[in-house]
């Protein structure tokens, strides 16, 4: 019986990755892979991320089980005009995007009625170095999955199930919800750290400046995307954005006060409260905001964000009958691993 096939479409650090971590899970699957470029294309290849690569779209979606777009939002229209007519009726589709909400969108222009089209969002939180296709990537890591009006109960099983096997933990929301947060956490930073060198390099001081820029600056500057794909990401989710970027200003408001304050001003505010001990403003925001920032690198690194106060999660359900018809009894498997 012939293996049913996974086709990755776009062969980047993700795709790469997804391509890597079946096969170490030893899922029965044959992985094709598929990218407009040539170069990332021969990549994968030779880091065996696929068991061979089709350079004819068309011919690598024939006969696919599932097909996983992992590119730019902006490619993602395109790329499902072209293979609507290529799917099987059952295959499950399974676009992914930083945004959710616009690509569920595309599904629903491209594949109406197509019950089996799921979005979905891996956070590779990149603390402890850089990211590059190796089969561990997805290890623990948050995987927001969401659906669509049409999409039926099955296709989201065997998108947990997929989920699960790349070493990932599935985590259901509502698409619209997770574009808000996403704006505030991803959307807003990249945002500002551009702007940032937009305000710099208009400045007649950038040619000196430029010797001065640091990792600080490399750190908070650094999108990892073209100016295109920003584009399309930013626009398709400024409803979202929007509202961010005027509580920002508020902040940011806030901060120049804080920064400006004289311990004097500040000590005369705030006797009625603290009393003559009493911390600045500056400190007092710096200190709240260190204290966070630590939090969260500490809970990313572990991969935990269980609160010290809930009890652990219940083991995963035994495995239904769509994760045993595509990867046989790996999602038992892996759960047992975890529980060791």
């Amino acid at each position: 019986m012939a293996k049913p096939i996974i086709t990755i479409l776009g062969l980047g650090t993700t795709g790469s990755s997804f391509g890597l971590a079946l096969q170490r899970a030893e899922a029965q699957v044959e992985i094709t892979g598929h990218d407009k470029l040539p170069e990332a294309a021969q990549e994968a290849r030779r880091l065996n991320a696929v068991h061979r690569v089709e350079w004819n779209l068309h011919a690598a979606c024939e006969g696919a089980s599932l097909i996983v777009l992992a590119m730019p939002l902006d490619e993602v229209d395109e790329t499902l005009a072209l293979i609507a007519e290529d799917l099987r009726p059952n295959a499950l589709v399974f676009v992914l995007s930083e945004v959710l909400q616009p690509a569920a969108d595309l599904l629903a222009k491209h594949v109406q009625g197509h019950g089996h089209a799921v979005v979905g969002h891996p956070i590779l939180n990149g603390v402890g170095g850089p990211l590059t296709p190796r089969a561990d990537l997805f290890d623990k890591a948050v995987f927001v999955v969401a659906a669509g009006v049409s999409t039926d109960p099955s296709a989201l099983e065997l998108a947990s199930s997929f989920v699960e096997n790349v070493g990932a933990q599935p985590l259901f929301m509502d698409a619209a919800e997770h574009d808000g947060i996403i704006a505030g956490v991803e959307q807003l930073p990249q945002l500002l750290g551009l702007a940032l060198v937009h305000m710099l390099a208009g400045s007649p001081a950038w040619f000196e400046a430029q010797r001065l820029a640091g990792r600080a600056f490399a750190q908070s500057s650094d999108p990892s995307r073209s100016a295109q794909h920003l584009f399309t990401a930013l626009r398709s989710n400024r409803a979202s954005l929007w509202p961010r970027i005027e509580q920002f200003e508020a902040e940011l408001a806030a901060w120049k006060r804080w920064l400006m304050a004289e311990p004097e001003d500040q000590l005369a505010s705030s006797a009625n409260a603290a009393g003559a001990g009493a911390e600045h403003p500056l400190t007092a925001a710096l200190s709240v905001s260190l204290a966070e920032r630590r939090r969260w690198e500490e809970q990313a690194q572990l991969h935990d964000w269980t609160p010290s106060s809930q009890p652990a999660a219940e083991a995963a359900p035994a495995p239904g009958f769509l994760r045993q018809m595509f990867f046989g009894n790996l999602g038992g498997k892996r759960s047992s691993q975890n529980k060791a």
